[in-house]
């Protein structure tokens, strides 16, 4: 009679630990659940403020089509026609330098502002909205008018593919090299257009030299080296580095939060033009 009491109660144990652990693992499944929910929510208030900045602010001019169909490794003389406003930019956010157009991964076409305090804008949109998404910001180091040796560009990597999200497509696309075809960035500011070309991308971590901020010629070559070098793959066609063009890199984290690692994409300026 004791032995079957005692199995009672050991059984009685291990069914409680049971439930106990089932309504564990239910608990932690809605938890994540409900944090994806808000995540998700979050995510789909920053895409819609920026859809809507590009349709209310940026009119793209007809001519685009044709004009994408002549860009080729060596023409560096076009630029897709964007028409900016951008006294009303400036309106809403007086820390609003430029835009930033990807043509290659056309997700990325973006408002840039100028950070005056360190990660001011990490979890700030354009308009001002907290919001993890934040912005496409250039750092407090960098030259707000484009013309620096090189110059810093960083944006979130969102799980949904908004801001610096679809940078990995450069890397990840195996059935496609998005950039033998169209290989350039540009940046419009209020008096010129930039055009960029990607010379370089690679994964990296913080802190690493692939951040060092560039302050005369020497380093400005040493610089040019180590990124080319570490890039993922060479990239083709020719680019004079000799008198030494302005440099723009683009920086996303990479893998999973926190976890220090970040992927860059180095470009150099092949161009610019007087707005029209």
């Amino acid at each position: 009679m004791e032995n079957t009491n005692t199995e009672k109660k050991t059984n009685s144990f291990w069914s409680i630990l049971r439930i106990v652990l089932i309504l564990i693992l239910l608990g932690v499944i809605i938890y994540e659940g409900v944090m994806i929910y808000f995540d998700q929510k979050e995510y789909s208030v920053a895409t819609s403020e920026y859809d809507n900045i590009a349709d209310q602010y940026v009119i793209v001019k007809d001519d685009n089509s044709e004009l994408f169909e002549k860009i080729d490794e060596e023409s560096e003389e076009t630029y897709p026609r964007l028409d900016i406003n951008f006294e009303a930019l400036k309106g809403i956010n007086s820390d609003f330098i430029g835009w930033l157009y990807f043509p290659a991964i056309s997700t990325i076409n973006y408002p840039v502002v100028k950070e005056q305090s360190i990660d001011q804008y990490l979890h700030k949109t354009f308009e001002g909205t907290p919001n993890k998404a934040g912005c496409i910001f250039m750092d407090v180091d960098s030259d707000a008018d484009f013309c620096g040796l090189s110059d810093f560009l960083f944006g979130h990597n969102m799980r949904n593919g908004s801001m610096f999200g679809s940078l990995k497509t450069i890397y990840k696309n195996k059935d496609k090299d998005i950039l033998a075809e169209n290989p350039y960035v540009y940046i419009y500011t209020e008096d010129k257009i930039y055009k960029y070309k990607v010379f370089s991308y690679y994964a990296t971590t913080v802190g690493s030299y692939s951040y060092t901020e560039v302050k005369n010629e020497s380093e400005y070559e040493d610089f040019v080296n180590y990124v080319k070098n570490c890039s993922m793959k060479e990239i083709s066609g020719n680019i004079d580095f000799s008198e030494h063009p302005s440099l723009l890199t683009l920086s996303t984290c990479s893998g999973q939060s926190g976890s220090g690692n970040r992927f860059v994409v180095h470009t150099v300026k092949v161009a610019s033009f007087d707005r029209q």
